[in-house]
């Protein structure tokens, strides 16, 4: 009939509509706990390693920390009340999970660190139970809402991860590659990526050089990275002609309608991200053309959707009657 779509001219989903942030956030911690049994199994007795956790204003909040004082004998300690600032004192409840999951009191009369921190011993080699212990902990009882949001100064050997399949490089597409972040100046110079895997292999270049962010790649490729108080994911659709940036920005929304109503007045006001309801969420996303690669525009959508996202969220939640991806308190 006149003036009807048929199905093979309405166009397809969107990659971005089948990105799920539980899925991604249980990958990402699995990822994590395995690799930190991996640094685990390997660490000397040189020097401590020390997970921190920070509030909004990097304030500490709690950390983890890891001793090896030989091979067969490996410690992990989390602070005490006695070390800890009053707004993030560990709660009764709290302390009661910790010691119900097996970690050991604090002894006032010991003569290390057990005076004044948590405990629990284990070993190089089953370095796995420590590391999933430790995962629980961040998680559970500092509420660290997914690994990128601890400190980055110790996470690049945790966290970094293997390149996709197949993103190996010849030679001259390596130099390409190699784009150097300092000077923005010459940031601006586009490339032609050979297929997705090379554009991936570009977009984690361009992430892992970015001052004060520490970017962890899911099981499902996409990229997610902290700016500010806001978690950031950056996807590479399977035919690698975009980049899509998007962030999760209201969870639990109260009626669809409504909510759909108001995302269509903010993006007939909106000059370049997008605000879509996906179930019950509310996510901010941007797509950037991908052929040619530029990686100053990766950049600054990558700005402009942690601004937005960070800059609405509180007051975008109270009129859909949901909540913030974090607490504002």
């Amino acid at each position: 009939m006149p003036g009807r779509l048929s199905r093979a001219s309405v166009a397809p989903m969107s990659p971005y509509r089948d990105f799920d942030l539980d899925r991604s956030t249980e990958q990402s911690w699995g990822g994590f706990s395995a690799r930190l049994a991996e640094v685990l199994s390997m660490m000397d007795a040189t020097e401590p390693l020390t997970l921190s956790t920070h509030d909004g204003d990097q304030d500490l909040a709690g950390y983890v920390k890891f001793i090896a004082s030989d091979r067969e004998h490996l410690m992990a300690l989390i602070p005490g009340n006695t070390l800890l600032p009053d707004d993030h004192q560990l709660a009764p409840s709290q302390v009661e999970a910790l010691l119900a999951a097996g970690w050991q009191q604090p002894n006032p009369t010991a003569s290390d660190e057990t005076a004044d921190h948590l405990w629990r011993c284990g070993s190089q080699a089953q370095s796995s139970a420590l590391a999933d212990q430790a995962t629980e902990a961040l998680r559970d009882i500092f509420g660290v809402h997914h690994p990128v949001f601890l400190a980055t100064d110790v996470l690049a050997e945790i966290l970094q991860t293997d390149g996709p399949p197949g993103d190996s490089l010849n030679p001259v597409l390596e130099s390409i590659a190699d784009v150097r972040l300092a000077d923005l100046l010459a940031d601006i110079h586009a490339i032609m990526p050979s297929n997705a895997s090379h554009l991936r292999h570009l977009v984690e270049r361009v992430l892992t050089q970015m001052p004060e962010i520490t970017p962890m790649q899911d099981a499902d490729g996409d990229f997610a990275i902290r700016v500010g108080s806001a978690m950031i994911f950056v996807r590479v659709p399977a035919d690698g002609l975009e980049i899509l940036v998007f962030a999760p920005v209201v969870h639990d929304v109260d009626g669809r309608s409504r909510a759909t109503e108001i995302l269509n007045d903010i993006n007939s006001h909106s000059r370049w991200v997008r605000f879509a309801l996906l179930r019950d969420r509310v996510f901010v996303m941007m797509s950037i053309l991908a052929r040619p690669f530029v990686s100053a525009h990766l950049r600054q959508a990558i700005a402009e959707v942690g601004k937005v996202a960070d800059g609405v969220d509180d007051l975008l939640a109270q009129s859909l009657h949901g909540r913030t991806t974090f607490s504002s308190e």
